[in-house]
């Protein structure tokens, strides 16, 4: 395998070719999709061909291809793959010497441009393009954007175009008017029949500034919700915790100011005070804040403190939850948190308090009635579960072990109760750890669970 970096072939322009001369050589099935997309471009298109037209193209105008025809003044030549290799190189040559831009279908090498797989909603094209290599890829995710984006996108599109003078007349300050047009964009895609030719500059007001409190669930982008993903997107600043992948911090906007304020295995960038106060600054200058949590904001994630420090400062802020580490953790081992007739109920838990030590509330944890869900246990393992045992659990009742649930690296151990301290010192964890406890993840029932791609499960 090549160790050179993968570069793109080249870099996705839009040209205009509204009146225009452009060219097609071929008159089969090929040189027909091509037409589909060329015939909305407002160009003057001509077809050449010796073979008879497929029936796509029936009823349009078929001029012979031998002798080649002149190509002075032509904007695109596109060759259809129909057209065989020796007169695709001399078409080629031809439009080379006239100056005109080439796309031979399937032959990048003589190809000046690619025409892409496109979705478009009127004036809103989105081009996808792979350089030749995978073109049924570019049509999947044709396909995928085409169920995405709302039909009546391209209308609304055209009307906010209409106003761009207008706006910018009454939104003199920048930042103002780039608040204005992303809160617009992100309500179009919603709702795409706001009647924006009615629309005064003053009806959807610019946003002051605020705080998202975004839960990022435990693995990656495939994790969040579609509010999530879309917090991030329009954020001016993100505040972001330890263990957020890095690739969701990557749906931000390249101008979007990303800060590091988490803290693992005790080491702190920054305390929680400063964390609330830098919140309450960045919004109280018109910024839009996300505070970026792993899992659900409302699980262990101090939610009261920095909700309680933006009520306090009068900051709007809006609560997005997210995946949880218990829900992934079971995802993973292929067992519920629920069992009927068995576990009725789960406990969510730190595995330890505000010192250090064991959560007080062990003995009541012991005595409940379903599955234990214990988070940041890791290094506290061997006493939690002592004290489980010595607070009445049965030693031989299912336990696991799950580190980085919700990531592809995710791995994990199964096993006794009394067990799992020496199983987990054996997996060599660094990474966050799910202990969950309960019949629900019954270990004979995780039997059959494929390991994970390096084999490293243990039962």
């Amino acid at each position: 395998m090549s160790n050179q970096p993968d570069i793109a072939d080249g870099l996705p322009l839009a040209i205009r070719l509204a009146g225009r001369r452009v060219v097609v050589f071929g008159a089969g099935p090929g040189a027909a999709a091509k037409l589909a997309l060329l015939d909305d471009t407002g160009a003057r298109i001509r077809i050449h061909d010796d073979a008879p037209a497929c029936a796509e193209l029936a009823g349009r105008v078929i001029r012979p291809l031998h002798p080649l025809p002149d190509l002075a003044g032509t904007r695109l030549v596109v060759i259809a793959p129909e057209i065989d290799d020796a007169t695709t190189a001399l078409i080629a040559e031809a439009a080379a010497a006239a100056g005109a831009l080439v796309h031979a279908v399937d032959r990048p090498a003589l190809s000046d441009v690619t025409l892409p797989a496109l979705v478009r909603r009127g004036p809103l094209q989105i081009a996808i393009h792979t350089g030749g290599r995978f073109p049924a890829l570019a049509s999947v995710l044709r396909q995928r954007l085409e169920a995405l984006l709302p039909a009546g996108l391209g209308a609304a599109v055209t009307a906010a175009g209409s106003r761009r003078a207008e706006i910018a007349r009454r939104l003199t300050d920048q930042a103002a008017r780039r608040r204005f047009w992303r809160d617009l964009a992100a309500r179009l895609l919603d709702r795409p029949e706001i009647p924006i030719d009615d629309l005064p500059a003053d009806a959807i007001p610019v946003q002051a500034g605020r705080v998202d409190l975004v839960g990022a669930g435990p693995g990656g982008p495939g994790l969040l919700t579609r509010d999530a993903a879309r917090a991030i997107e329009a954020a001016d600043v993100v505040l972001y915790d330890a263990l957020i992948d890095p690739a969701i911090l990557e749906l931000a906007r390249r101008e979007a100011r990303r800060i590091p304020v988490g803290k693992r295995c005790g080491a702190h960038a920054m305390r929680q005070a400063a964390i609330s106060a830098l919140m309450v600054r960045l919004a109280g200058e018109g910024l839009h804040v996300v505070r970026l949590k792993g899992g659900d904001p409302a699980i262990f994630g101090r939610l009261d403190e920095e909700l309680g420090a933006l009520d306090a400062a009068g900051i709007p802020a809006r609560i997005i939850p997210g995946v949880t580490a218990a829900a992934a953790a079971a995802a993973h081992l292929r067992r519920p948190l629920t069992l009927r007739g068995a576990a009725r109920s789960v406990s969510l838990v730190a595995g330890h308090d505000l010192a250090g030590d064991l959560p007080g509330a062990i003995d009541r944890l012991a005595a409940a009635d379903g599955t234990l869900a214990i988070y940041m246990g890791r290094d506290r393992a061997p006493a939690i579960v002592a004290a489980l045992i010595a607070a009445g659990r049965d030693p031989a009742e299912p336990a696991a072990a799950v580190e980085w649930a919700g990531r592809p690296q995710a791995r994990s151990v199964s096993v006794p109760l009394a067990m799992l301290a020496d199983a987990l010192e054996g997996l060599d964890a660094d990474g966050p750890v799910t202990i969950l406890v309960g019949e629900a993840i019954a270990v004979s029932a995780t039997a059959a669970r494929p390991a994970d791609a390096e084999g490293r499960d243990a039962a």
